[in-house]
């Protein structure tokens, strides 16, 4: 899937197997971009993290079921989450990963029950090709959340939705080969990074049809995500983390031990103002909090830092959950080694 983005391009690619009807997928999820994608334009695609990157540029994938197994970048573990996982901050992006026509949602198939107009060629002994109209709207099925909220069908509300042209072509034996979509109906909202957005091509490869089921990443290296995927103030000062779950939040991270290895630690965690004073004077405050709690944790957590006497900080961003763990917070923390 091709986004042209003004001067710039970003492609996403997805290679796995599937097992449709045992419901299980693996695969791999891997962004690339040219140098004029911009910063913003690659955290908006990626994701953004605590940490000062976006979300990692790669992503695992596995289906199983309802559960569905993330492993962000080259992370040792795979995080597995169950449907009730879902409805955390971020992890609808991840629901969307199980798909609804097939187990590894967001390929052009998710586009078949769409309905509409459907045409055919003649029959050959090479195979033959199928036409289905289907609208802006329903592509946007294709995107996991937060991507979808920075798009529109490119019509207002009252203007008959724009349509989309799949392309299916099947082998002489009715089995589907290739699918391809010009998505370029669907354009960016204009208060997002990715406004410069000129189209979006999707083309999809199938092969190896009736190979063996896909093996599942094994029991030994699952989190579950109801047990390790936290918001980050919900932890305490000392507590470990790492800043990458593969879903598009710069809350939600993962707890790890400090005996294993791991990506950032928590020094400080000062209490803020009771009331919400708005956003501008909510991240000086922690930034003001931070600067003069850090100096005061243990020599041995701040010595962890990657960069010497250098710490990050984030803080509840909005009024709705400024005291949603009790007193209001700024979790104050330095990125390790």
């Amino acid at each position: 899937m091709a986004f042209e983005l003004g001067t710039g391009e970003a492609v996403l690619t997805s290679e796995g197997r599937m097992a449709p009807k045992a419901g299980h997928a693996v695969g791999t999820r891997s962004w690339t971009f040219t140098k004029r994608v911009t910063t913003g334009q690659r955290e908006a695609l990626l994701g953004s993290s605590p940490a000062p990157s976006p979300q990692p540029a790669e992503l695992g994938v596995a289906v199983e079921g309802a559960d569905v197994l993330v492993r962000p970048g080259t992370a040792p573990y795979w995080i597995r989450h169950a449907p009730s996982d879902f409805t955390l901050d971020g992890n609808r992006n991840v629901e969307s990963l199980a798909g609804t026509q097939v187990p590894f949602g967001g390929t052009l198939l998710e586009l078949l029950s769409s309905g509409g107009q459907v045409t055919k060629s003649m029959p050959t002994k090479a195979g033959r090709t199928y036409t289905i109209r289907t609208t802006a709207p329903a592509a946007l099925a294709l995107f996991p959340k937060d991507l979808r909220d920075m798009l529109h069908r490119g019509t207002d509300e009252a203007a008959a939705p724009l349509p989309i042209d799949l392309v299916l072509r099947t082998d002489g034996q009715g089995r589907f080969t290739r699918a391809s979509a010009d998505l370029g109906a669907l354009k960016a909202r204009e208060w997002g990074s990715l406004r410069s957005l000129k189209g979006i091509r999707a083309e999809l490869t199938i092969s190896r049809h009736g190979a063996g089921a896909p093996k599942l990443p094994s029991a030994a290296r699952q989190l579950p995500a109801r047990d390790t995927v936290r918001e980050i103030d919900e932890l305490e000062p000392g507590a470990c983390f790492d800043p990458h779950t593969g879903t598009d939040s710069n809350r939600l991270v993962v707890s790890r031990p400090c005996e294993t290895k791991h990506g950032a630690r928590i020094l400080a965690q000062p209490e803020m103002t009771t009331t919400y004073p708005g956003a501008d004077k909510a991240r000086q405050q922690a930034e003001t909090a931070c600067d003069r709690a850090v100096p005061n944790s243990p020599a041995a957590w701040r010595a962890e830092s990657a960069e010497r006497d250098t710490h990050w900080f984030t803080w509840p961003t909005d009024k709705w959950d400024w005291n949603e763990h009790g007193a209001a917070r700024a979790t104050c923390y330095a990125l390790t080694n």
